[in-house]
């Protein structure tokens, strides 16, 4: 017997998605702090560096990390919960610095947090509690397709990248910023996969319903 089996790509892949976020965030923050060694910075200089540059990178391994564990699956609405709430924070830090300092770089790296938190919240939250007591299905926000965010964020985070790479006169910047690019893209990848499960399973559920009314017509 011959079984028909879609192929799946690797961008199509949530597993390989989750390592992938995985294994660059943790490129960055070991490159990142291996250059800083390199140029003789002193220890509380990269601590303060890790913990401000690299924070969002750390965060995002707390919340990947776990997903690898079945104590982390059991918990996913949770860890969901904190990956918004991460957003929600730098989303306000984003305002904050514009104030400070508006520049081209500050502006669209909020509209990047911006994006990814209005995301975050239309997709994870869908199946909790959250949703159905802040009755976020009538948000008009869900008429856009998953899609439309997603390629909305691959082209903020490459007007970022393009930004920083004519801003940045160091290889070690250039690095960095091209290796933080692909996360952003990585991460919206990741909420658009889960996206799509959510609205296979409403396809089921709604074709399922058709057919069991079907047979009581007939009965």
């Amino acid at each position: 017997m011959e079984e028909n089996k879609k192929e799946v790509y690797w961008y199509n892949n949530p597993n390989f998605i989750t390592t992938l976020a995985i294994s660059i965030a943790v490129l960055i923050i070991v490159l990142s702090q291996s250059f800083a060694v390199k140029n003789n910075i002193g220890t509380n200089d990269i601590l303060r560096s890790l913990l401000n540059h690299n924070s969002i990178y750390i965060l995002g391994l707390i919340y990947f990390i776990p997903l690898k564990t079945l104590s982390g699956k059991k918990h996913f609405n949770h860890l969901n919960i904190f990956l918004i709430l991460i957003y929600i924070v730098f989303s306000v830090t984003g305002i904050l610095t514009i104030l400070q300092s508006f520049g081209l770089t500050s502006l669209v790296g909020l509209a990047i947090n911006i994006v990814l938190l209005v995301y975050l919240i239309h997709t994870l939250l869908i199946d909790t509690k959250i949703w159905k007591d802040f009755k976020l299905e009538k948000s008009p926000l869900n008429e856009i397709k998953g899609e439309n965010y997603y390629y909305t964020l691959v082209i903020l985070s490459i007007i970022l990248l393009t930004v920083n790479l004519i801003q940045t006169s160091t290889m070690a910047g250039t690095i960095i910023s091209i290796l933080g690019c692909i996360y952003t893209c990585i991460l919206s990848r990741y909420i658009y996969l889960y996206r799509v499960h959510i609205d296979l399973n409403k396809d089921k559920k709604k074709s399922r319903k058709k057919e069991s009314s079907k047979e009581q017509a007939v009965k």
